[in-house]
C-alpha cells in the first residue's frame, strides 16, 4: 500500500507542476459540477469548544469541513490516489476533545480490501499523516449509518479506541500510529457490523462505553478499557406490544444498538434496530439509561406519546430508529430518526423530544403535507426543503446533530444531502413547520457512470449511479434531475454530432415511475435534454430485471440507434457472448434488429459525429465499421492495419471531422486513423499508457482537437490527467497530486471550449478543471476560451 506524508506529496506536486510549466501553458484550477450531495451522509459531528467546527463523514466520498465564511463543506482528502482509492471512504471521524485542531479519520470502503488507514490532522484537516491500519474497514457497507466507532480519550489525547467490523475492540496509545488489540472485549462481532460505537465519559475517568451491533451488545469499561461486561438491565428482548402491531417478527431476538450519545446529565441514549441498515430494517426502538442510577427507559416514539400521530395505513414503527443527537444545554432536549420506514408519506420522521422522550414531536411530519411536493423521485416531501432553485432531496436519515452552540440549529444527513434548520424547537414548541434548507453546498458524492459534452446546448449531461442524471445548464448550481423515465442508475449518453439537440439516455430502473406503455430503459429527447420520450421497445436482450442497461450510440443525423446489452463498467473491454451484434433502431426506438457481420454484445461502440449513419467498434481485436446505421458491420483483423494485438478498446471520435477515431490501448498506445479505420498509426510516443482517452476543442492554431488522458507518462512515471495539443506527440500533466479524487471512471472533454474536461468519480462527483484566465506560466495571455 503506497501511504502519504502530505508535506511531502505537496513537494512532489511542485516538481510535477515545474515540470509541466516547461511544456505546457497553463495554469489549471479544479471545480466541482455542483450536484449537491447526491450520497449517503453516514456522520455528522461538531466539536464542543470550537463554534462552527463541524464534519461531515461520507460513506465513498470521504470527510468534509464546514467552513461558515464561505457557507460551504471543504473536501479533505482530494489528494488520495487511484491506487488508494478504497481509502476515499470514512468509516468514522473523531476530534480530540482538548486539541480542536487535532482530526482523526479512519478510512476504508470495504472489508474486502487490505488497504485501511488512519488519516491524522493537526490542522483541522489541512494535510495529514497516514498511518496504515491492522484491520480492514467498511464505509460502505451494511451498517456504515451506525457510529462513530473511533473516539479519542478525554483524559489523554494521545489515546484512542477503534470498534471495529471483524477484528474486535482495538487501542492506539499513540495517536492512531500503531494499534494494540483489547482482547478482553466479549466477541460480539461475527457479522461483519461489528463494534459500532465508542463512547468515552468525560466525567468520569477511566469509564468508555461501547456498542456491537448485536442483541444485548451494549457494554461498559470502567478501567479504562482492560475490562468490558454488559450493561446491566438492557434491553433483551422485543416489547411484545410493538411486535403484535406488525405482521412479521423482528430479524433480530432483541433490539441491535446502532447509535448512542451521553449527555450532559449522564444520561446515555441509544437508538435501535433489527438490522444494521440502512436498508432492510423493520423494527426499532430508543432506549435511555442512567448512567448514574444505572437505570433503563423505554423511550421508543408510539402512537400514545408521540404528535401527530402516525401516518394511515403506514404501520407502526415498521423500521428502525438510528440518526440520534442531545442538546447540549439540555440533556432532556433530542431528536431522534427512523430508519427505513415505509409506506407512507413521510416516508422516515425525525422526532423531537424536550422532556428526555416521554413525549415526542414528529417534526417530519409538522413540515411533509404531501410526498410529491418535490415531484416524488428521489426528493424528499417537505415543501421547504429545498435549495433556492427548487431542487428537493429525499429523507433517509442516518445522523443528527443538534448545534452545540444554539439548540435551535438542527442538521440530519441523508441518503443524498444535509438538511438542516434554525428553528426546530421554537417552530415545533407552536405546531408549526420548521424552515428548512440544504446545507449540503460543497458536497459532491456521486459516482458518474456516463457524461456527454455536445456542441451545442448544455455544455455537460451526466449520468449518476443511484439519482438518475441531469442536464448541467450552469455547471455552479445544482440542476433539476432529468424528468421521466427516471433511472436508479443511468448508464449511458450520446448525442447527434450534426443535430446536438437530440439526446439519448439509457439506464437501470428500479423506480416504478415510468409510463405503463414502452421500454423502461431507453429514452429520447430533442430539445438537449428537458423532455424525454420513452422507447417503443427495449433491444431485446434487455428488460426491467436488468441491473445495467448497457451502452447507447446515436448516429450523427439523431436517426439511427445502437445499443449493445454490454457494460463497460460490467465487462470492460470483454464482450458479452450471445449470438447477435448490438441492436439497431432506425425508428427511434420502436423496434430493434440484429445486425450483419458483428455478432457479439460488445461495449465498444461509438458513432461518428460528422457523418451519418456510422458506427465504430474494435472488440476482440477486429475492427468493425458500420456505414448504414448499424445494420451491416465489415471487419477487419486489427493486425491487418497496424494495430497491436488487443482484446479491443472504446473508439474515440473526433468530433469535427468525420472518420478521424483514436485507440486507446493502454501499454500499446494511442492509436489514430483518419481514414474511418483503413489504416492506423500510433501517435503517442513509447512509455504514454492510456487508461481513458477524451477529446475536446482544439487549441488555438491548431485542427486537431485536444486529447485529454487519464494515465501514464514515462517523462514523470505518474499516472494523472493529461492533455495533447499536438496530436498525441506530447503530452502535459493537467492535474496534480492534490487533484487526484481517487481517481476517475470517464473523462470528457468540452468540444468548445479549449482547455476543459471533466473527470468523471466514482465517490466526488464530476469536478471541471479550466484553464486559469490570463495564467500563462511561460508568459503571454491565455487564449479565450468561449463557453461559460
Amino acid at each position: 500500500m503506497r501511504l502519504l506524508d502530505l508535506g511531502a506529496a505537496f513537494a512532489w506536486a511542485g516538481l510535477v507542476a515545474a515540470w509541466a510549466a516547461d511544456n505546457a501553458h497553463y495554469t489549471y484550477e479544479f471545480n466541482a459540477v455542483a450536484v449537491t450531495g447526491g450520497g449517503y451522509i453516514t456522520g455528522l459531528i461538531a466539536h464542543p469548544t470550537e463554534k462552527n467546527l463541524m464534519y461531515a463523514g461520507t460513506d465513498i466520498g470521504s470527510t468534509y469541513r464546514w467552513n461558515e465564511t464561505l457557507n460551504k463543506w471543504i473536501p479533505l482528502t482530494d489528494f488520495v490516489s487511484e491506487a488508494d482509492s478504497n481509502l476515499l471512504g470514512t468509516e468514522s471521524v473523531a476530534f480530540d476533545p482538548i486539541n480542536p485542531a487535532r482530526l482523526y479519520l479512519a478510512q476504508g470502503r470495504y472489508l474486502s480490501s487490505n488497504n485501511s488507514a488512519f488519516f491524522v490532522s493537526d490542522d483541522r484537516g489541512e494535510t495529514f499523516n497516514i498511518y496504515p491500519a491492522p484491520f480492514p474497514m467498511g464505509s460502505n457497507e451494511l451498517g456504515r449509518n451506525n457510529g462513530e466507532r473511533l473516539a479519542v480519550d478525554p483524559f489523554n489525547s494521545d489515546e484512542l479506541f477503534m470498534g471495529t467490523r471483524t477484528a474486535g475492540l482495538w487501542r492506539s496509545r499513540d495517536r492512531a500510529q500503531t494499534w494494540d488489540n483489547v482482547t478482553s472485549f466479549p466477541n460480539a462481532y461475527a457479522n461483519t457490523i461489528g463494534i459500532s460505537f465508542v463512547i468515552f465519559d468525560p466525567r468520569r475517568n477511566g469509564t468508555i462505553y461501547a456498542g456491537a451491533t448485536a442483541p444485548g451488545g451494549m457494554y461498559r469499561s470502567t478501567d479504562g478499557g482492560v475490562s468490558w461486561t454488559p450493561l446491566s438491565g438492557q434491553p433483551t428482548s422485543w416489547n411484545g406490544t410493538l411486535v403484535m402491531a406488525n405482521v412479521t417478527g423482528p430479524q433480530s431476538i432483541a433490539p441491535q444498538p446502532m447509535k448512542a450519545v451521553l449527555s450532559s446529565s449522564g444520561v446515555l441514549y441509544i437508538t435501535y434496530a433489527d438490522a444494521p441498515g440502512p436498508y432492510g430494517v423493520d423494527y426499532g426502538a430508543v432506549y435511555s439509561y442512567n448512567t448514574v442510577t444505572q437505570t433503563w427507559r423505554d423511550i421508543t416514539p408510539n402512537r400514545n406519546n408521540s404528535m401527530p400521530p402516525p401516518y394511515e395505513p403506514q404501520a407502526f414503527p415498521n423500521g428502525g430508529f438510528c440518526g440520534l443527537s442531545v442538546a447540549a444545554d439540555d440533556s432532556d432536549t433530542l431528536v431522534v430518526t427512523s430508519l427505513d420506514r415505509d409506506p407512507g408519506p413521510a416516508i422516515d420522521s425525525l422526532y423531537l423530544s424536550r422532556d428526555g422522550g416521554s413525549s415526542w414531536v414528529d417534526v417530519a411530519q409538522l413540515s411533509t403535507p404531501d410526498r410529491n411536493a418535490s415531484g416524488g423521485y428521489w426528493g424528499h416531501p417537505i415543501v421547504e426543503a429545498v435549495l433556492d432553485n427548487g431542487t428537493a432531496v429525499p429523507l433517509a436519515g442516518g445522523c443528527l446533530l443538534i448545534s452545540p452552540w444554539d439548540s435551535e440549529k438542527v442538521m440530519y444527513g441523508t441518503g443524498a444531502t444535509i438538511w438542516a434548520s434554525d428553528e426546530v424547537l421554537s417552530a415545533s414548541s407552536r405546531w408549526s413547520a420548521p424552515g428548512w434548507h440544504v446545507q449540503a453546498q460543497g458536497i459532491e458524492e456521486t459516482v458518474c457512470l456516463a457524461m456527454i459534452s455536445p456542441s451545442e446546448g448544455a455544455h455537460l449531461l451526466s449520468g449518476f449511479g443511484d439519482i438518475n442524471g441531469f442536464m448541467h445548464a450552469d455547471l455552479d448550481l445544482p440542476q433539476p434531475m432529468f424528468a421521466l423515465p427516471v433511472y436508479s442508475n443511468l448508464n449511458g449518453l450520446d448525442w447527434a454530432g450534426q443535430q446536438p439537440a437530440v439526446i439519448v439516455r439509457v439506464g437501470q430502473n428500479q423506480l416504478n415511475n415510468t409510463p405503463e406503455t414502452g421500454c423502461q430503459l431507453g429514452a429520447l429527447s430533442g430539445d438537449g435534454g428537458a423532455n424525454w420520450m420513452t422507447f417503443g421497445t427495449c433491444q431485446p436482450l434487455l428488460n426491467s430485471t436488468n441491473t445495467d442497461a448497457g451502452t447507447i450510440a446515436l448516429d450523427a443525423t439523431g436517426t439511427c440507434l445502437v445499443w449493445s446489452a454490454a457494460s463497460i463498467s460490467l465487462e470492460g473491454n470483454n464482450p458479452m457472448s450471445n449470438e447477435s451484434g448490438p441492436y439497431y433502431s432506425l425508428d427511434l426506438g420502436d423496434s430493434w434488429n440484429s445486425p450483419t457481420g458483428l455478432h457479439v454484445q460488445t461495449p465498444n461502440i461509438t458513432s461518428d459525429k460528422v457523418q451519418n449513419g456510422t458506427f465504430y467498434s474494435y472488440t476482440d481485436g477486429v475492427w468493425y465499421l458500420s456505414t448504414d446505421g448499424g445494420r451491416t458491420y465489415v471487419g477487419t483483423n486489427g493486425t491487418d492495419i497496424n494495430l497491436p494485438e488487443s482484446p479491443g478498446a472504446l473508439p474515440v471520435v473526433d468530433f469535427t471531422h468525420a472518420g478521424q477515431v483514436y485507440l486507446p490501448l493502454g501499454d500499446q498506445g494511442i492509436y489514430h486513423t483518419s481514414d474511418f479505420g483503413s489504416s492506423w498509426t500510433r501517435v503517442s510516443q513509447e512509455g504514454v499508457w492510456p487508461s481513458l482517452l477524451s477529446v475536446g476543442a482544439p487549441a488555438p492554431g491548431h485542427d486537431n482537437p485536444a486529447l485529454y488522458m487519464w494515465g501514464t507518462v514515462s517523462a514523470n512515471g505518474t499516472t494523472g490527467l493529461y492533455r495533447s495539443d499536438d496530436n498525441g506527440a506530447g503530452w502535459v500533466r493537467i492535474n496534480d497530486d492534490a487533484h487526484q479524487y481517487g481517481g476517475p471512471g470517464l473523462i470528457q472533454g468540452d468540444p468548445r471550449v479549449y482547455g476543459r474536461v471533466y473527470i468523471g468519480t466514482g465517490g466526488r462527483g464530476i469536478v471541471r478543471a479550466d484553464v486559469v484566465a490570463s495564467m500563462n506560466t511561460t508568459g503571454g495571455v491565455v487564449p479565450g476560451t468561449g463557453g461559460i
